[in-house]
């Protein structure tokens, strides 16, 4: 009677260890790694932009180029600090619905989509515009931007008003990175010149933060 107790206990204790094993398998087998969430978006942009010419209806827009700093973030490959050597790039196309004249300035409103994309290969290249997008896309947000351009001296500044509609992890260092949030707003100033025709239309930087 105590040998057949004995065995049962045994057994008990083999069940619980091995029930105890699968556990931490199962914990160390699911590879969901923890990804650190930026959501204090802080972005510095240099680009150019691209404006169909005054005969396309109805008129097109992209803009293009990278990150200069992200915070939390390391954007360049090297010291030097060019579209090179940037780890980060961005490309946006829009919609022209409307333009309002207004003595020298004209006020442009546009809709549209921005991407910004992890380019570890570093081949940004203005001459060559498609290079700002053949990244990752790490972000993506919808945007309706206003414009007002002064046709005197062909400055320019823009707001954009973005939402973002997709995120997605990424490796940065020895952890994962995920630039904020779906549904959350971030705000851009651009600064520029026009050159039109061009190409390029314009030169522009600035920078995007969350409220």
């Amino acid at each position: 009677m105590r040998k057949a107790i004995a065995l049962l206990g045994a057994a008990a204790l083999a069940l619980a260890g091995s029930a105890g094993a699968l556990t931490v398998r199962n914990g160390s087998e699911d590879g969901s790694a923890q990804v650190r969430q930026i959501h204090a978006l802080s972005f510095e942009l240099v680009g150019q932009f691209e404006n169909s010419p005054p005969s396309v209806t109805p008129p097109t827009h992209v803009h293009y180029g990278y990150l200069s700093y992200i915070r939390g973030l390391s954007v360049f490959r090297a010291a030097e600090q060019s579209e090179k050597t940037a780890l980060f790039t961005f490309y946006a196309d829009a919609a022209t619905p409307r333009v309002i004249p207004n003595g020298p300035l004209r006020i442009i409103t546009r809709i549209g989509t921005l991407t910004i994309y992890r380019d570890p290969s570093t081949n940004g290249d203005f001459a060559k515009p498609t290079t700002f997008k053949d990244g990752t896309p790490v972000l993506v947000a919808r945007f309706r931007q206003q414009v007002v351009t002064n046709t005197v001296t062909g400055s320019l500044t823009t707001f954009h008003q973005n939402t973002i509609v997709s995120t997605r992890a990424f490796t940065a260092g020895r952890g994962s990175v995920r630039l904020g949030r779906v549904g959350q707003r971030f705000q851009t100033v651009l600064s520029g010149h026009v050159t039109m025709p061009g190409p390029p239309s314009g030169y522009f930087g600035g920078y995007a933060v969350s409220p």
